[in-house]
């Protein structure tokens, strides 16, 4: 059975879902930071909304939870869509709008949410590889359609591409750091160039 026909359709999917990054991957630009520092009772702000960890909704449950146990006390979601609506996130902090306390196994917790992100321009540069990575696997696509790639390298540029979405920020970046995830894909098209340089030589 010939299954370049189904390779070509699902690599040229994947080739244009990164063409596509500032839009599939624009969760990027949109942060919600969740800082946590352990505290006293008696630290607490009269003020301060106090919420039972146990009756927070998941995702809320999640993000307090990744702060609490993270070594620099931050956690970051990205993605609006994804951001517990039990908190707010400004630029401007008050009890209630941003801060809260979180009683947790216990113990309680001064927690601090925002928004973040910047200019769109820098995400895009972040995310400029990845389109790169695209363009350069939809040119494989037409040249395996006309007997040039074979469907093993086809294949093999695929996988990393599918790979980008699963670990990126679509997914809160959970195995990279977003700086690392922006070089792994520098050196992703590095590789996808070289090895088609390779293959032409070789050829």
């Amino acid at each position: 059975m010939d299954f370049r026909p189904v390779l070509g359709i699902v690599a040229a999917l994947v080739a244009a879902s990164l063409v596509g990054a500032p839009v599939t991957m624009a969760d990027w630009g949109e942060q919600a930071t969740f800082s946590a520092e352990q505290v006293p009772q008696s630290e607490v702000h009269e003020e301060t909304p106090v919420f039972q960890y146990e009756t927070l909704s998941d995702p809320a449950q999640d993000a307090v939870r990744r702060a609490i146990e993270s070594p620099d006390s931050a956690h970051t979601v990205y993605g609006s869509e994804d951001w517990p609506d039990r908190f707010v996130y400004t630029d401007y902090i008050s009890p209630g709008q941003g801060s809260y306390a979180i009683v947790h196994e216990g113990e309680y917790y001064q927690l601090y949410t925002a928004a973040g992100g910047g200019f769109p321009i820098f995400y895009w540069l972040l995310e400029l590889p990845f389109v790169i990575y695209g363009l350069v696997l939809g040119w494989f696509v037409h040249d395996m359609s006309r007997g040039g790639m074979s469907p093993g390298h086809i294949l093999l540029a695929t996988v990393p591409g599918i790979g980008f979405h699963l670990f990126g920020p679509e997914f809160d970046f959970p195995l990279l750091e977003p700086v690392h995830f922006a070089a792994l894909g520098v050196l992703a098209v590095t590789g996808l160039v070289a090895g088609r340089i390779w293959i032409v030589r070789r050829g």
